[in-house]
């Protein structure tokens, strides 16, 4: 079973290692354009309101507070407690672009929406708190949560226990496409469903899922709000491919899963690894890299896709926790790995070099 040891590289933030590239570019990002620089003036407000996500809500007699800093160097000296940031954008983009709001550090937990619409959290809020000071945020954003041509709004829901809190950064902030990403391959980081506990019928592509948790992936369910849970949980993630997607002689990597996992694609089981009947973990499981190979013409090109996930963890952190998740050609597997282990878990460099 892993102790989770808060390794800056290897939570869900899709991997990025950007501090080398920040050096030479001023950019966190080498694989990908920035769309929208964030950085700048946001409107800001003490305390708590759920309101305040509301794309409509007016904001209009909020501070203005400089992002990225710690809000007590912005004149919030000893305040302690809920926040909240808000700026619009407008951007042109393409349907299902894959695109990402990058935040870098927030301290200690935060909850962002995109036009009201949740897209991603960190930490835990009171009364179950815990901090995630040091971990960079990155949220997948989908497309169809955003307007084209018109204001777009970002709500970010921070509360900070002590010391410096806020928006912190320390990378660029914005939003940011990798738009090459479809030429060979997908990625499947950011959102799944996510429920407890355990029942088959919830591979099925007809189950309806919609009550279910959002939960972002890969990360500990611990880190998401599900502390102290040992068991059977599931994950779900519908997606659709692009119409000249090539379907056959693809590989689903799926990173590491604490402990034991069984795969379904389109309602078919493709692969397992460990025992769950057995429900016990001794083979050290969690540490096994995933690898499925998907059969042939089980994708289904420009349509909706289904992967269902059944976990079980046997003790302490659990879930999917470490990426990279995608689905690859086979004939890139192994150049696919040497990058990935060259580069330092740098997300961004290897979808650069799957797609040059």
């Amino acid at each position: 079973m892993n102790i989770y040891t808060n390794s800056l590289g290897r939570y869900f933030t899709l991997l990025v290692v950007c501090v080398l590239t920040m050096t030479v570019t001023g950019s966190c990002s080498s694989g990908g354009s920035r769309k929208v620089n964030l950085r700048g003036s946001w409107r800001f407000t003490l305390g708590d309101n759920m309101s305040f996500a509301k794309p409509n809500y007016n904001d209009s007699d909020w501070e203005r507070i400089y992002v990225p800093a710690a809000w007590q160097s912005e004149g919030f000296r000893r305040y302690n407690g809920y926040a909240w940031y808000r700026t619009t954008f407008e951007m042109d983009f393409e349907d299902n672009e894959p695109l990402y709001l990058e935040l870098g550090r927030i301290d200690d937990v935060d909850e962002v929406y995109v036009n009201g619409r949740l897209i991603g959290r960190t930490g835990g809020f009171p009364p179950d708190y815990f901090t995630a000071y040091s971990i960079k945020r990155t949220y997948a954003i989908p497309t169809n949560f955003l307007v084209k041509g018109k204001k777009n709004v970002i709500a970010v829901r921070v509360y900070d226990e002590g010391g410096e809190g806020g928006i912190l950064g320390q990378y660029n902030v914005g939003i940011y496409s990798y738009d090459d990403y479809y030429q060979v391959g997908f990625p499947l980081l950011g959102n799944w469903k996510f429920h407890l506990m355990d029942d088959e019928k919830w591979a099925s592509e007809d189950y309806n899922d919609t009550g279910w948790e959002d939960i972002i992936a890969p990360s500990y369910w611990e880190d998401q709000g599900f502390r102290d849970y040992d068991g059977f949980a599931w994950y779900r993630k519908k997606f659709t491919l692009p119409k000249d997607f090539k379907p056959n002689d693809m590989v689903l990597l799926l990173g590491r899963i604490d402990d034991m996992d069984e795969v379904f694609v389109n309602g078919q089981s493709i692969g397992k690894t460990g025992n769950l009947d057995r429900k016990w973990a001794r083979n050290e499981e969690w540490r096994k890299p995933r690898t499925y190979f998907i059969p042939d013409e089980l994708l289904r090109p420009g349509k909706e896709n289904l992967i269902a996930i059944r976990v079980y963890d046997q003790e302490q952190k659990g879930g999917m926790y470490e990426g990279p998740l995608a689905i690859i050609p086979r004939d890139q597997y192994k150049e696919f790995w040497r990058e990935y282990q060259s580069e330092n878990h740098s997300f961004y460099s290897l979808w650069s070099f799957l797609w040059d």
